[in-house]
């Protein structure tokens, strides 16, 4: 029976584990305690995506690892963005295949992958980086390229990730910003990054690497606050939208996404990266050496064959001569709640769940609430509390239960309300990717 080792297994690697296991994989855990016990507030919620029953045996630091020999496991795999970095150190001590450590940069600040993008000759996002406050005002003097965008080097999920539509905003956001705490990556906030805005729509290609070679898993359309006029939130997606692979849009952001996953040295395993449809053409803001986070992958599932997990146990386990692109079987999308005020949550997650079971497309939930839990204002992925996918070939049930799902997130968490006019023009944005070529 194989075996891996999964590393910080937060986040949504449940999914992953729980896939694997039904395959016949043994699944070992290392957490990094010395960095969980920096974050200063974990939810009841958040402390349950680490699920202790999933695996044979947990390591909570790198000196309980057993010996290079011992023949423990067959691969090494991160559970989430913040376990990628030491998933490729550990990968290369028992030598597994893996993304080499030393080009890890690459692959996890936001920067050097903008380099390695120009330094490959590919479409770019110019960067400039900031060590201090003192440092970012001194640059905030030569910056002249407005909107522009001020988040930290290496974050997710939106973190910290702020519009600067003139100079008093930038300066407002280097001011504000979180110098010196300890992100969602589980790394400092020293460096902070200014890059000017690319207006378009935004995608998100996930793939996989075989030695070098690339297979797309999935091609989804990002719709975001900005884009719906909802305040506050500009890069908070609140619709995700899977797209057939062989739509044009789908052939040009896939052939991008597989040379800038070269530039970014990605060698094996799964890639997920974010891009905007620029006047020129796609361009990437940022990517992960890990699958997509959130319910998506299970998603996936039900609306590509074969799945992002699927051939993620190709690579690692099964015979990497089966993998192949993905290919759309059934339209699917993926509803984030957007709160347009906090308050406290009046139903329990079992109402919640006895509410959505009778809408016949429904595939599954993320809930990070309960009965008396507070929730606030949404601004990024980590201040939505509730997520739920949806997937048929019936588009008029897809959107009739995506619609459904929305009107009890209004009710019950304040979630943004949409006229019939309005989710006429949301469904018409997904439907303009369905037409046959």
């Amino acid at each position: 029976m194989p075996s891996c080792l999964i590393v910080n297994p937060v986040s949504n690697a449940n999914i992953l584990v729980r896939y694997l296991k039904r395959k016949g994989v043994d699944c070992y855990a290392i957490i990094e305690l010395e960095k969980v016990a920096q974050i200063p507030k974990l939810s009841s919620k958040k402390k349950g995506e680490f699920q202790a029953d999933l695996y044979k045996e947990i390591f909570t630091c790198e000196e309980q690892l057993p010996p290079i020999d011992s023949g423990l496991f067959d691969a090494v795999l991160p559970g989430s963005e913040n376990g990628v970095f030491l998933a490729e150190k550990l990968a290369a001590r028992y030598s597994f295949v893996g993304n080499n450590p030393e080009t890890s940069l690459l692959r996890r600040h936001k920067d050097e992958m903008q380099h390695s993008l120009a330094n490959s000759g590919l479409a770019f996002i110019p960067t400039t980086v900031v060590k201090s406050k003192i440092d970012a005002i001194s640059a905030l003097e030569q910056w002249h390229h407005y909107p522009c965008i001020f988040k930290p080097q290496s974050s997710a999920g939106g973190e910290g990730v702020q519009r600067c539509n003139n100079f008093n905003e930038l300066k407002y956001a280097i001011d504000n910003a979180s110098w010196g705490k300890f992100s969602a990556t589980w790394t400092t906030n020293d460096n902070f990054l200014i890059q000017p805005m690319i207006p378009g729509s935004e995608y998100v290609v996930d793939l996989v690497a075989y030695a070098g070679a690339y297979f797309i898993s999935a091609v989804c359309r990002y719709v975001r606050g900005d884009e719906l006029n909802i305040e506050h939130c500009d890069f908070v997606k609140k619709f995700t939208f899977m797209l057939p692979l062989d739509s044009p849009v789908s052939v040009v952001l896939a052939n991008y996404a597989k040379r800038a996953a070269e530039a970014l040295d990605i060698t094996y395993g799964a890639v997920h990266m974010e891009l905007v449809m620029g006047e020129d053409g796609p361009v990437m803001i940022e990517a992960g050496a890990r699958i997509h986070g959130t319910i998506t992958p299970k998603l996936f599932m039900d609306s590509y064959t074969p799945s992002l997990l699927d051939q993620l146990y190709d690579v690692y386990f099964g015979d990497p001569r089966e993998l192949k692109d993905s290919v759309l079987v059934a339209p699917a999308v993926v509803s984030d709640v957007i709160c347009i005020s906090g308050g406290v949550c009046s139903s329990s997650e079992a109402q919640i769940s006895e509410e959505l079971s009778g809408l016949k497309s429904f595939k599954g939930y993320s809930c990070l609430i309960d009965l008396g839990d507070e929730y606030v204002v949404t601004h990024d992925l980590f201040t939505s509390p509730m997520n739920a996918c949806f997937c048929d070939v019936d588009t008029n049930q897809l959107w009739a239960d995506v619609c459904a799902f929305d009107r009890v997130a209004e009710r019950l968490l304040d979630g943004v309300a949409f006229s019939a006019e309005n989710w006429l023009s949301i469904r018409s944005i997904y439907e303009a990717y369905l037409k046959p070529t």
